[in-house]
């Protein structure tokens, strides 16, 4: 399985999983030290925060792949 296939896996279980927060948890608020947190909010940032990660890893896979191939290829 080559890399952009593993991004496409993964941004497809995220939205899953933001659609499943979204639909099952309650926008109650909770006290989170000091402040009051909305729970569905609170979850999707987090599963933003991991998609953004994700993305951020596969724009650092490919840059190496592209410098791998250019310092392997003959000048």
């Amino acid at each position: 399985m080559n890399i952009k296939q593993k991004l496409v896996l993964a941004l497809t279980a995220f939205a899953v999983l933001t659609a499943l927060a979204w639909t099952t948890l309650s926008d109650e608020p909770i006290q989170v030290f000091d402040f009051q947190v909305r729970l569905r909010t609170g979850t999707l940032v987090v599963l933003g925060l991991f998609a953004f990660r994700t993305l951020l890893h596969f724009y650092k896979v490919r840059i190496e792949e592209a410098d791998a191939k250019r310092q392997n290829s003959p000048s």
